[in-house]
């Protein structure tokens, strides 16, 4: 095991939430090993784990101790079959191994393993993806491919984002088209991975909401919306179950981020300063671009005029309807920007290499 890998992966028990949500976002695993002043392990932390936190209105400050798993699944070194045995039974991706002493040596990934993925029930809640824009902030990229086509690796943006709701059992796919339809359509003519297609046309922009109303006799029942540059890794079967068990109307995934100003913040009153801090930190939950929604919802978006999401969510709001939040500590890209989508490769790189 690669000794930077395995520092990547353990944090002290008594490390910061947020310091545990960084971990996370960057090690690639989505998986932290908690470890005492010996090393011996002490617990894990997941994304279910912290966001499980955050809906006790646990603060992010608060040591990692508070919302790790105290009593996880382990082997000791050499017991490999086993690792894999439990982590198919208990849906675990990620596992600690540890030596006699129960300190901390290594960690076993599903991954490594020939029989690694876990079997997902059929879903068969729509996925509308929204993938009619202009893409302008990857110009000039794209005035010759649309947005949804433009490669991470060898993947073109849109299939990657696919794949991942295919992974947890969605295959019924509706996407908005409009800048360069025809070009969309015809990468997906052969569509070797049988995904279940069907698309609608904008004939002008009508916003991350508007085009839902082209749809409206697909989607009778529960369904997802994804913009089509936003990549995150959720698991999209426990986000679909927390949204029909909070009895939401409208449910938005929120990642945590701690967002650093890289400048002194100087606060006054009257023209006095009151307050100067160099360069603050602050903890936010930022909007992700993908979203649970009822049909209900359908009639409030008015027919063939711009829409965005936030004002629908806001007026549904107004109007009585349930919004909730889905908090994730996971990584999150904005491939629709030259520093995100050039962030994007660099991290897919990385964990494919690990």
């Amino acid at each position: 095991m690669n000794e930077m890998l395995l520092e990547k992966a353990i944090i002290d028990g008594q490390s910061s939430i947020i310091s545990a949500v960084k971990k996370l976002n960057e090690n690639g695993l989505q998986f932290l090993m908690v470890a005492d002043e010996n090393g011996v392990l002490i617990g894990t932390v997941t994304d279910g784990d912290v966001r499980r936190g955050l809906l006790r209105n646990i603060s992010l400050n608060e040591p990692v101790s508070s919302v790790m798993n105290t009593n996880p699944k382990w082997v000791y070194i050499g017991e490999v079959q086993k690792a894999h045995e439990l982590m198919l039974l208990h849906r675990i991706r990620v596992m600690p191994v540890l030596n006699r002493e129960h300190k901390i040596v290594d960690f076993i990934r599903l991954d490594a393993f020939a029989e690694k993925r876990f079997l997902y029930a059929p879903k068969n809640n729509q996925v509308l993806i929204m993938a009619g824009g202009k893409g302008t902030r990857l110009d000039p990229f794209t005035k010759i491919l649309p947005k949804p086509l433009i490669p991470v690796g060898d993947t073109p943006i849109i299939e990657v984002i696919m794949k991942k709701f295919q992974h947890y059992g969605f295959n019924d796919f509706i996407i908005s088209l409009n800048y360069k339809a025809e070009l969309i359509k015809l990468y997906f003519a052969e569509n070797p991975d049988g995904y279940n297609i069907s698309y609608t046309m904008e004939k002008e922009a009508l916003g991350t909401a508007g085009a839902i109303r082209l749809a409206k006799d697909r989607l009778d029942k529960t369904f997802i919306v994804s913009n089509c540059d936003v990549i995150v890794d959720v698991d999209f079967e426990e986000m679909l179950h927390y949204h029909q068990g909070q009895r939401n109307h409208a449910t938005i995934v929120g990642v945590v981020k701690n967002i650093q100003v890289p400048y002194g913040v100087i606060r006054a009153k009257d023209g006095d300063l009151v307050e100067m801090v160099e360069k603050p930190e602050y903890n936010v939950v930022i909007n992700s671009g993908v979203y649970v929604l009822e049909p209900d919802l359908i009639d409030l978006i008015p027919a063939n005029k711009m829409i965005n999401m936030p004002d629908l969510l806001l007026q549904a709001k107004e109007e009585g309807f349930k919004v909730g939040v889905f908090p994730v500590s996971t990584e999150w890209f904005d491939v629709g920007q030259w520093e995100e989508y050039k962030r994007t490769l660099d991290y897919f790189k990385n964990v494919e290499g690990m």
